[in-house]
């Protein structure tokens, strides 16, 4: 799709083939002897220490080339062949035509588009919830405390915010993560929050192709709450939320009993309600 040539002032090169994931680009770029994020390093413009020349190797790269903004970066170059070679199969053949016969216009529609593709490609929605938590980091004090309920749902906008920006240099939907069972049935998986009875829950919405079978479900519920304690969730739980009491620290897992991951009827039965249901994408 492309290559990208890059070029230190001194004259040293390195040609990558893009897509790269980001510690491989992340290397290529510093055997250069240069510690620039793929983000700072131009495309299309002379630059100080590194520049890029993007470089396509067929006639979809040409056309992608097309919908990349003035001044965009390595990383921009990146995202685009990466969001393109990674299309579900399912939407593969019509995204191709698309491209080539020029229907987008710009980097962020052909994302829309892609996202919008692989939605369409489903017939089921499901929707996962677990508690949050919280504590509070006092500076003053040097000691934390528990964020309670009405805090933690206070701050919506902020964790919000905060979990955008921990999961903005990951171009993959969390669907490609998952590796068990019913795999090839699940398009989409996207983490966020949702208020209930006003207390802040956390939730995931997935898009599937069919429904999954009882023991798929119970593989992907695993695995939701092994990205709550292992891995989306731990490294989100770093992350530093400030607020005027002190820095926030959110986690999507406790080791309490009380823990839970519900589908939409189990959360309406949790909640006390009949008839009323959660959820959807």
């Amino acid at each position: 799709m492309f290559k990208a040539k890059l070029t230190k002032d001194t004259g040293e090169t390195v040609t990558i083939t893009l897509p790269q994931d980001y510690s491989p680009l992340s290397e290529a770029v510093a055997s250069l002897g240069t510690r620039l994020w793929s983000e700072h390093i131009p495309m299309d413009r002379d630059a100080d220490k590194v520049r890029g020349e993007l470089i396509p190797d067929n006639e979809m790269g040409e056309h992608l080339r097309r919908l990349l903004p003035d001044g965009y970066t390595l990383q921009d170059a990146n995202d685009v062949a990466h969001m393109v070679t990674h299309a579900n199969k399912l939407i593969e053949e019509d995204l191709g035509l698309n491209i080539l016969f020029d229907h987008y216009s710009s980097a962020q529609e052909l994302r829309d588009d892609i996202r919008k593709m692989t939605y369409d490609a489903g017939s089921e929605s499901k929707s996962y919830y677990f508690p949050l938590t919280g504590v509070i980091w006092d500076e003053e004090c040097e000691d934390e405390f528990p964020a309670g309920k009405a805090f933690l749902l206070d701050q919506w906008s902020g964790i919000l915010d905060g979990f955008s920006k921990y999961t903005s240099r990951d171009i993959n939907n969390m669907s490609m993560y998952f590796r068990g069972p019913g795999a090839d049935k699940l398009l989409l998986a996207d983490w966020g929050f949702i208020d209930l009875e006003d207390e802040l829950y956390g939730i995931v919405d997935v898009r599937l192709t069919e429904p999954m079978t009882k023991e798929e479900e119970k593989e992907l519920r695993d695995w939701i709450q092994g990205q709550n304690s292992d891995g989306l969730g731990e490294g989100f739980e770093q992350q530093e939320i400030p607020t005027d009491r002190g820095d926030l620290y959110v986690s999507f897992w406790d080791s309490s009993e009380d823990y839970f991951v519900k589908d939409d009827a189990e959360m309406d039965e949790y909640l006390g309600h009949s008839g009323q249901q959660f959820g959807g994408m």
